[in-house]
C-alpha cells in the first residue's frame, strides 16, 4: 500500500501541512454539498464541456482523480516496461507492480530528461514533480526522447495550477492527467480528467468503473470549470505566501509545497508534538526530508516559528533555476 499525506484518524485536530491542496475553499461548496444524491451520476457530457472550456483538441475522459486515471491508463497501454523517478509519487511504482511492468528507476533527484530512455514502455512523470515541487520547463525533451524510443509519456499535472509555468504543447505520445481536487482544496471528492490519443482514451474509458465519480464528483467538475475567478484569486494568494516563505527559509519550489532536508529523520514526530503535521518523506526514499504545504499566512507563521529551530536546506542536487 502506498503511503499518502493527510491526517489519520488519530491525528485530527493538528494543523495539517502534510497534504498539498489549496487552503481556500470555493464559493460553490455549499451548493455542491446540497447536490441531489438520489440519482445515478451520468455525466459523460462533462467531457465535451472540458474540451470546450480548456480548448483541448484531443479526446478527454473523466475519472475519480489522478490515481484512478493512472489505473485506467496503465490498463489501456498494456506495456511491459515502465520508467519513473525513484523520488516521486508512489502510485507509479504500484501501477508497474499491479500491471506486471518491469520497473526502471531514475535515481537522480533532479535528472536530465534525456536519461528517460526506455524502449516501447511507459514513462510516468509528474510536472511539477512531487515531492520536489520542481517544474521542468524543458519537458519537450522528455516527449522527444520517448518518441524516439516508441514510448508513451503519462504526464501527471496534478499540481500544474500552482506553477507559474505551463506546458503549451503535448505531442501524440503524451497522455496528460489533471486533477481538480488539489486546485480547489477538496481532496475528499475525487475528480479529474485525462486527454490524449483517441484510441488510448477510449480504452481508458472502457476500464473506468461505472459511476466512479459519484454525483458529487460530477457536480464538482461542473462547478469547477465555471469558477476560474476563485482559482485565479486563491492561487495568487498562494504565490504571495510562497515567495515570502522562500525569502524566510531559503527553500525553493514551483508548486504549493516545499521539500526540505532536515539532516535527520524524525522531524515529523517533533513537530507533531507541537500540534503541527508535516509529511515525512520516507515513502519517497528521502528519510531525512520533510514536505510541507503552503497554507494561509497565520498557519504558515506557526509552522515557520517552529522551523526556526532547525537547519533546513534544499536537497543536494536539486536546481530550481533551470
Amino acid at each position: 500500500m502506498v503511503y499518502h499525506g493527510g491526517a489519520r484518524e488519530n491525528e485530527i485536530g493538528l494543523i495539517d501541512f502534510s497534504y498539498s491542496v489549496n487552503p481556500y475553499r470555493p464559493p460553490f461548496l455549499k451548493r455542491l454539498l446540497n447536490s441531489d444524491l438520489t440519482v445515478y451520476p451520468y455525466c459523460e457530457s462533462l467531457e465535451e464541456k472540458l474540451k470546450e472550456r480548456y480548448k483541448i483538441d484531443e479526446e478527454v475522459v473523466i475519472g475519480a482523480g489522478i490515481t484512478e486515471l493512472l489505473y485506467m491508463v496503465s490498463y489501456a497501454l498494456k506495456k511491459k516496461r515502465a520508467m519513473f523517478m525513484l523520488h516521486t509519487y508512489g502510485e507509479y511504482e504500484r501501477m508497474a507492480d499491479l500491471f506486471g511492468m518491469k520497473k526502471n528507476f531514475i535515481k537522480d533527484i533532479d535528472p536530465d530528461l534525456t536519461s528517460f530512455k526506455i524502449e516501447n514502455g511507459i514513462v510516468f512523470f509528474a510536472n511539477p514533480n512531487n515531492p520536489t515541487g520542481k517544474y521542468y520547463r524543458n519537458i519537450e525533451e522528455l516527449f522527444q526522447i520517448a518518441e524516439r524510443n516508441n514510448s508513451i509519456v503519462v504526464l501527471d499535472e496534478a499540481f500544474i495550477d500552482f506553477s507559474k509555468w505551463k506546458t503549451t504543447y503535448y505531442p501524440d505520445n503524451a497522455i496528460v492527467l489533471r486533477s481538480f481536487t488539489k486546485s480547489f482544496g477538496l481532496p475528499g471528492i475525487r475528480a479529474g480528467y485525462a486527454f490524449g490519443d483517441k484510441k488510448i482514451i477510449k480504452r481508458m474509458r472502457d476500464f473506468r468503473m461505472p459511476w466512479s465519480l459519484g454525483v458529487l464528483g460530477c457536480k464538482f467538475i461542473d462547478f469547477a470549470i465555471k469558477n476560474d475567478y476563485f482559482l485565479k484569486i486563491s492561487i495568487e494568494k498562494i504565490w504571495k505566501e510562497r515567495e515570502r516563505i522562500e525569502k524566510l527559509t531559503g527553500l525553493k519550489t514551483h508548486a504549493n509545497f516545499f521539500l526540505a532536508d532536515a539532516g535527520f529523520p524524525g522531524l515529523r514526530e517533533i513537530l507533531k508534538k507541537k500540534g503541527i503535521l508535516v509529511r515525512d518523506c520516507s515513502s519517497f526514499k528521502l528519510p531525512n526530508a520533510i514536505r510541507f504545504s503552503i497554507k494561509k499566512r497565520y498557519e504558515n507563521d506557526l509552522l515557520l516559528e517552529e522551523l526556526k529551530n532547525f537547519d533546513l536546506k534544499i536537497l543536494e542536487g536539486l536546481n530550481y533555476e533551470i
